[in-house]
C-alpha cells in the first residue's frame, strides 16, 4: 500500500489511537477542557503532517509532523493509571518533544544539516527518555524525581534552545524569513517548557505558575500551525517564480470569454500591438477560433487536465500563429499560456519544404543518370553489339572460315549483351525508365513481374501522380519485394497502391518468417526517411512467424 491510502490508514490509526488515549487520561480524571486541548493540539500535527506529507512526499517534514502526532499521545497513556503500560509511556513521555526538536532543526528540508544538529537530538533523546526512566521506574535508581531531575531538564532545555538559536544566526539571509515561522514557534516551546522547569526549582508566585502553566499548553500549537504557514508561502514563492520564469503570456478569463487578469510574456519580447494582451488578447482569440477556445474551455473545466487550442491573428507585422494552453484554475475560470508559434512552425514548414526538395532534386538526379545510361553507355554498347554481328557475319562468308575467330566473337557478342542487360538493370534501379514512361500502376506491375516471389497486385492508381510521390511508392514497394525474397522464406506476396485523391495508401505483404527489424538494416529503414520528407508515414507490422506486412501513406500534394 502506497502514496494516499498509506496516508489515509495513518490517519484513521492515529485518529482512533488519539481519542482512544485522551479517554484513558479522561477517565483517570485529568480535566476535560485539558483533554480537549490536547486532542486538538495532537490531531492538528497529525492532520497537518499528512496534508504536507501528501503536498511534497519527498520532504521528510510531514512524515516528521505525522509522527509527532502519532506519539503525541504516549503522555495520555501515561496518566491513564495502567499497570506497566503506565510505565512505559513515562518513560517515552519526551518522545513527541525530541521529535518536534528535530522537526525545528530539519526545517524546511526535512534533514538535518550538520554533525552539531544530529548529536544534540542523540542527547535529547537519551538524556529525556534516561531520565523519565529513572524518575518513574518501579525501583528508585541514580536520581529520584526531585531537584537533581529538575536541573537536568533546564540543562537539556537550555542545549536544545541554544541549538535552535544557532539555526537561525547560520542561516543564509535569504532562508532566514522561511525558518522564522517554525523558529519563532519552537523558541516559544522551549522558553516555555524552561521557564515551567524553572518554576518548579524557584519558588515563584501562584498567578505567575499558572500562567506558565497554560504557555506551556498552549505552545505546542504554535508549531504545526507555523509549519502549515511555512509551507503554504513556499508554494506560493515556487509558484510566483515559475509564472515568473515561464516566457509566454498567461491570461485567466471566464467559461464565456470575460478576460479576469493576464500577465506578459516574462522574457519574450514585447508584442507591437496592445490588443494582443491581457483582455484585448482573450477577445481576439475567441474571435479567431471561437469553437475551438469554447471547446478547450469546457474540455479544461468539465474534464480537468490540460486543454489546447491553436489560432492566428492578423498584426501589423503579418499574421501569426500562436497556441493556447488552458487549464482550470476555479469553477467557471481557467488560465491559458500563449505562446506565439509562428517562427518555429515556420522554419518546420521550411524544413519539410527543403526535404521535399531534396527528394525532388535526388529524382531528377535520377533520372537524369538513367537518361545518360540509356542514351550514352547503352546505345554505345547497342552499337558495338551491331558491328560485332556483322564482324562474324563476314567472318562466316569466307572461303576459308576461321573457327577461332568466329569462336572469338560470339564470346564478344556474348559479353556485350551481359554488359547491356546488367546496364539496364543498373539504369532501372536508379530510375525505372516504365515510371517515367508509364507510371506507377505499371511500374508496379512490372516490379511484381520481375519479383523472385509469386506476387499478385490487388489495385493499381488509373491516373498519373505527381513525381516525388511516384518514385517514392516504387521504390517503397521494389525494397520490400526485395526482402521478402532475401530475408522472409517468403512463399507469396501481395501489393496493392489505393488513391483516395487526397493520400496513397501503398500495402506490401508476404507470408514469410516475419520479425523484420528496421535496426537489422534490412534497407526499409531509408525509406522512412523518403516517406517522412513527403509529409508520410511508414509503418511495418511483422511479428515472428506471422509475416510481414509494410505500409506506406504518402500524401498527395
Amino acid at each position: 500500500m502506497r502514496g494516499r491510502s498509506s496516508r489515509l490508514l495513518i490517519g484513521v490509526i492515529g485518529t482512533v489511537v488519539a481519542v482512544a488515549g485522551e479517554a484513558l487520561a479522561l477517565r483517570a480524571g485529568r480535566p476535560a477542557d485539558a483533554t480537549l486541548l490536547d486532542l486538538a493540539i495532537g490531531l492538528t500535527y497529525l492532520y497537518g503532517g499528512l496534508a504536507i506529507w501528501g503536498h511534497e512526499p519527498a520532504n521528510r517534514t510531514g512524515p516528521l509532523m505525522t509522527l509527532v502526532g502519532l506519539t503525541w499521545f504516549i503522555p495520555s497513556v501515561g496518566q491513564a493509571g495502567l499497570p506497566v503500560l503506565s510505565e512505559i509511556a513515562s518513560a517515552l513521555w519526551d518522545v513527541p518533544t525530541v521529535i518536534l526538536f528535530v522537526v525545528v532543526l530539519s526545517y524546511p528540508a526535512g534533514r538535518l544539516e550538520s554533525r552539531l544538529d544530529r548529536v544534540a537530538v542523540a542527547v535529547l533523546a537519551i538524556g529525556s527518555t534516561a531520565l523519565n526512566a529513572v524518575q518513574y521506574a518501579p525501583i528508585p535508581l541514580i536520581v529520584n524525581e526531585g531537584i537533581n531531575g529538575l536541573y537536568f531538564g533546564v540543562a537539556l532545555a537550555l542545549m536544545t534552545g541554544t541549538v535552535v538559536l544557532r539555526r537561525w544566526l547560520i542561516a543564509p539571509p535569504r532562508f532566514r524569513r522561511e525558518l522564522l515561522p517554525v523558529l519563532v514557534a519552537g523558541a516559544v516551546f522551549l522558553a516555555t517548557l524552561f521557564f515551567n522547569l524553572m518554576r518548579r526549582i524557584l519558588e515563584l508566585p501562584e498567578d505567575v505558575g499558572e500562567v506558565l502553566i497554560a504557555a506551556n499548553a498552549l505552545a505546542p500549537a504554535a508549531i504545526p500551525i507555523a509549519l502549515l504557514l511555512g509551507f503554504y508561502r513556499q508554494s506560493e514563492r515556487r509558484m510566483h517564480a515559475l509564472m515568473d520564469a515561464i516566457p509566454d503570456q498567461i491570461v485567466r478569463f471566464t467559461k464565456d470569454g470575460r478576460a479576469i487578469g493576464s500577465r506578459p510574456g516574462a522574457t519574450a519580447d514585447p508584442p507591437p500591438e496592445r490588443t494582443d494582451e491581457g483582455p484585448g488578447l482573450v477577445e481576439r482569440m475567441f474571435g479567431a477560433a471561437p469553437g475551438a477556445a469554447r471547446a478547450a474551455t469546457d474540455q479544461a473545466l468539465g474534464r480537468g487536465g490540460l486543454a489546447a487550442f491553436d489560432f492566428a491573428l492578423e498584426r501589423s507585422d503579418g499574421r501569426r500563429d500562436y497556441e493556447a494552453r488552458l487549464t482550470a484554475s476555479g469553477p467557471d475560470e481557467v488560465t491559458a499560456i500563449v505562446r506565439d508559434f509562428s517562427d518555429q512552425r515556420a522554419a518546420e514548414a521550411e524544413l519539410r519544404r527543403s526535404r521535399v526538395r531534396i527528394v525532388e532534386a535526388t529524382d531528377a538526379e535520377r533520372r537524369r543518370l538513367e537518361r545518360d545510361l540509356h542514351d550514352g553507355a547503352q546505345q554505345r554498347l547497342v552499337s558495338l553489339s551491331l558491328s560485332l554481328r556483322r564482324l562474324r557475319a563476314r567472318l562466316a562468308g569466307q572461303r576459308e572460315e576461321d573457327d577461332e575467330a568466329i569462336s572469338a566473337a560470339d564470346e564478344a557478342l556474348a559479353e556485350v549483351k551481359l554488359a547491356i542487360g546488367e546496364l539496364r538493370e543498373l539504369a532501372r534501379g536508379i530510375h525505372p525508365a516504365i515510371l517515367t514512361e508509364a507510371g506507377l500502376g505499371p511500374a508496379i506491375s512490372a516490379l511484381a513481374h520481375r519479383s523472385m516471389v509469386p506476387t499478385s497486385v490487388t489495385v493499381v492508381p488509373d491516373r498519373r501522380l505527381p513525381t516525388a510521390v511516384e518514385a517514392t511508392a516504387y521504390f517503397v514497394v521494389s525494397e520490400a519485394l526485395a526482402n521478402s525474397a532475401k530475408h522472409a522464406a517468403a512463399t507469396r506476396a501481395g501489393v496493392g497502391a489505393s488513391d483516395d485523391g487526397s493520400v496513397l495508401r501503398v500495402e506490401i505483404s508476404d507470408d514469410g518468417v516475419g520479425g523484420a527489424d528496421r535496426a537489422r538494416g534490412t534497407g526499409i529503414d531509408g525509406l522512412h526517411d523518403r516517406v517522412a520528407a513527403l509529409g508520410g508515414r511508414l509503418t511495418i507490422d511483422s511479428p515472428p512467424g506471422q509475416g510481414t506486412l509494410v505500409v506506406a501513406e504518402i500524401p498527395i500534394a
